[in-house]
């Protein structure tokens, strides 16, 4: 199933971005990062559109905490991104991930964030920890260097995958941009995604026109057909 991530009109107000985003007929991922409003909980739970929740996302505040210094994992949405490197609870990441790896879904990420390499990747993998593969940060791993042929075909076959998250950058930076046809993972996202997978779209919308959101929702729409 398709869904648009609340990112995708991050700073504005959630209520207006959910009602924005669910008008174009698909679910929502709830994201940090929009404005809380008046009893948004209750209107996207009787909305009847289908939704998740990811990372630090809260129905009352703009982020929540999601790691605690001493590493644990404090919050119960269904999607997390791992700890950024320079944080107290990346230094206790590891030892977190042989004891609770198994319960909650982490995202692959990019450099400067744990499984943001090819090599955390693989030992991810071999603790069987359940992924939310991003396509764009596995690019930016590609072109950092730190992703080899071999982990990236692992992490393409590896059967504990539970969303796939789709957006473009430049190689450089998480910047969101719009889909092509050509988008690094997106042919492989249509295969995974094609009996059920969350397929979730992460690119900013804003400035996007009613044109151009019906012509990104139509590569999505490939991708499950």
């Amino acid at each position: 199933m398709i869904f648009l991530a609340l990112s995708c009109l991050q700073g504005r107000p959630m209520q207006s971005a959910f009602d924005e985003l669910a008008g174009l007929g698909v679910g929502v991922q709830l994201t940090p990062g929009n404005e809380p409003t008046r009893h948004f909980d209750a209107k996207v739970k009787s909305s009847g559109v289908p939704f998740r929740t990811h990372h630090g996302f809260s129905f009352h505040a703009r982020v929540a905490q999601v790691w605690r210094d001493d590493g644990a994992c404090v919050i119960a949405t269904d999607s997390v991104h791992p700890p950024k490197e320079n944080t107290p609870a990346a230094q206790h990441f590891d030892a977190w991930l042989e004891q609770h790896g198994d319960e909650r879904v982490l995202e692959t990420m990019y450099p400067g964030y744990r499984l943001g390499t090819g090599d955390e990747l693989e030992r991810a993998m071999s603790l069987g920890v359940t992924l939310a593969v991003d396509v764009s940060h596995l690019f930016i791993q590609r072109t950092s260097g730190v992703l080899t042929d071999g982990t990236l075909r692992k992490v393409f076959d590896y059967e504990r995958i539970a969303e796939v998250h789709v957006s473009m950058n430049d190689g450089r930076h998480d910047s969101h941009r719009l889909l092509r046809r050509d988008a690094f993972g997106l042919a492989w996202a249509r295969e995974r995604t094609k009996h059920g997978l969350p397929l979730i779209h992460e690119a900013y919308l804003h400035k996007a026109t009613a044109e151009m959101r019906r012509a990104q929702l139509s590569l999505l729409h490939e991708a499950v057909a």
